[in-house]
């Protein structure tokens, strides 16, 4: 006896459902936070899924100084996006305004924390993302953007910061790290041994001194550029996994 299509039809979107979902990436645009705020462009790549109904958690990742020629197709950004996708993190890079095909006039200063506060909400508007199980990333400029991020806007359940720029004058000058002071997510800080703009021991000091709940790695022999492709990929390899242990779980 032949089944009624409808029948047939209901089971065929049942296996659907079920089946695993192939990696997808594309373009988005959207508004960086607040009145009259320019609009921005970045990619989206999600990760491959069990089925359709399985959000995954997501990562915004921030490129580092935008004057100084950092765009969303910077190598640490990509490092940290691949490893991501890999644990099964979908990742949103954009342009911060003013760079690529963002708009607005370029800055390097706490007016771009909007920028990330829209890409936030983007993340969190994206049908196959989990909202409450979000995550940021930045390198340098872009990891001090994602943790006054993390301070100003809404909940992020974990922030990771490379080169976290600190300088290397002692000792801390704390009024110039208020946007510390009312962390209370967890953190990383992965800062390499070597790196001309940034101080592991002033990094300690800052999280000793505001009572962060944050693991600093030194990466031996790493610049701030992380030009050698093995401390990139090991750079990288800490980030995802920080962020995948906290939005996920066991990995």
């Amino acid at each position: 006896m032949t089944r009624p299509l409808a029948i047939v039809g209901l089971l065929a979107l049942a296996i659907a459902a079920h089946a695993q979902v192939a990696p997808t990436s594309g373009p988005v645009r959207f508004p960086a936070a607040g009145e009259g705020a320019p609009t921005l462009a970045g990619e989206l790549h999600l990760p491959q899924r069990p089925n359709a109904e399985a959000p995954v958690p997501g990562v915004v990742i921030c490129h580092p100084n935008p004057l100084m020629g950092g765009t969303m197709h910077n190598p640490v950004v990509l490092a940290i996006r691949a490893r991501c996708l890999q644990l099964g993190i979908a990742t949103l890079t954009f342009d911060f305004r003013g760079v690529g095909d963002s708009g607005g006039e370029a800055r390097d200063d706490a007016t771009c924390v909007a920028d990330v506060l829209g890409a936030l909400a983007c993340v969190r508007a994206q049908p196959a993302i989990d909202p409450e199980r979000v995550g940021l990333a930045g390198y340098s400029f872009g990891a001090q953007m994602a943790v006054a991020a993390c301070a100003a806007g809404p909940k992020v359940t974990a922030c990771a910061a490379v080169a976290y720029p600190t300088g290397h004058d002692l000792p801390v000058a704390f009024e110039d790290f208020t946007t510390l002071q009312d962390l209370r997510q967890p953190l990383l800080f992965v800062t390499g041994t070597a790196d001309q703009y940034a101080s592991i021991a002033k990094t300690l000091t800052l999280v000793e001194h505001y009572e962060l709940n944050a693991r600093v790695i030194p990466l031996e022999g790493a610049d701030h550029f992380f030009a050698d492709p093995e401390r990139l990929a090991t750079m990288g390899t800490q980030v995802a996994q920080f962020l995948a242990m906290r939005l996920i779980g066991e990995i």
